[in-house]
């Protein structure tokens, strides 16, 4: 086989303490700088690989999510008609916008550092690297509400408004907990099954086999996070790798399966609205990151 149990052991481990101390000093001096302007209206929290620990070397970047709790935007998408024309008629806007908080956020982070560090992107605030820190994507939020009737909060998620357009929803907190959850029940299996085949797509780009944009490292997460607990539990993480690359590859080939794939927050579909890969992209990378581990001799 190309790629043999002591490099993917390796990959399995989760970042050296060198790279996590950098990603503490990054995320206290960034908390620190936010809550000096807005106190305890905002909350601060991680997402992302780094929180959930699926993090690998090259993908050490930290997401800092500032939470304005004064302000939600609804999601009204599961309700009835009736229901819907129920709860607007209810609704009251507010006069202060999300752009408004994502600029003084940005305004913020700008006084905190140097000219030049701050870059504004399009649903986040970026800081740079330096010597001390990793890069650090802030991202300013409101809370969202998805409505379970017209007068009743079902889940409570975060989201965002491009600067593009457009709403953005995300379940960090749930993702989190369902995370562990599948971890807890592999026998601690499911996170370096994650990180193994994130190393995989990394060499993959790094090869020029792949693009950097083909396999999103979210959803290679959440592609394994739907994987069942067997294929985990094999005698060695390639028999393991190698099994939870072939599950994927089989439940992209049934469109019917693929559709019941969903995010590791389990309330948002993986591949029915405005996904970001399709199946048939899932199945060509899991080809290739199979053809990568290689065949037992």
């Amino acid at each position: 086989m190309s790629v043999d149990e002591d490099q993917l052991i390796s990959w399995a481990k989760a970042p050296s303490e060198t790279e996590e101390t950098k990603c503490q000093h990054t995320v206290k001096r960034i908390t620190d700088a936010i809550r000096s302007k807005f106190g305890y209206d905002v909350s601060i929290f991680l997402q992302g690989s780094y929180k959930n620990r699926t993090n690998v070397r090259l993908d050490s970047d930290v997401d800092i999510v500032v939470r304005h709790d004064g302000y939600y935007f609804p999601d009204d998408a599961f309700l009835p008609d009736q229901a819907k024309k129920a709860f607007w008629a209810n609704f009251k806007t507010s006069d202060y916008t999300f752009s408004k908080f994502k600029d003084e956020i940005q305004g913020c982070l700008e006084e905190e550092f140097a000219n030049g560090e701050i870059e504004r992107k399009n649903k986040c605030i970026k800081v740079l690297e330096n010597s001390q820190r990793v890069n650090a994507d802030v991202v300013p939020c409101f809370i969202l509400e998805r409505m379970k009737d017209a007068v009743t909060v079902g889940e409570k998620g975060i989201a965002l408004i491009a600067d593009s357009g457009g709403r953005i929803s995300s379940f960090p907190e749930q993702h989190y907990d369902n995370g562990v959850g599948k971890n807890d029940s592999t026998e601690k299996r499911y996170k370096s099954l994650v990180r193994i085949v994130k190393n995989v797509r990394n060499q993959l780009i790094d090869d020029e086999a792949i693009g950097e944009e083909e396999m999103p490292s979210f959803n290679l997460e959440c592609l394994v996070w739907n994987v069942p607990d067997s294929h985990f539990m094999k005698d060695s993480f390639w028999a393991s790798t190698r099994a939870v690359i072939a599950k994927i590859y089989n439940d992209m080939m049934d469109l019917q399966k693929a559709r019941d794939y969903a995010e590791v927050n389990d309330l948002k579909w993986l591949f029915r609205w405005r996904p970001k890969i399709t199946p048939e992209q899932a199945k060509m990378f899991m080809q290739k990151a199979w053809d990568f581990i290689g065949y037992e001799d």
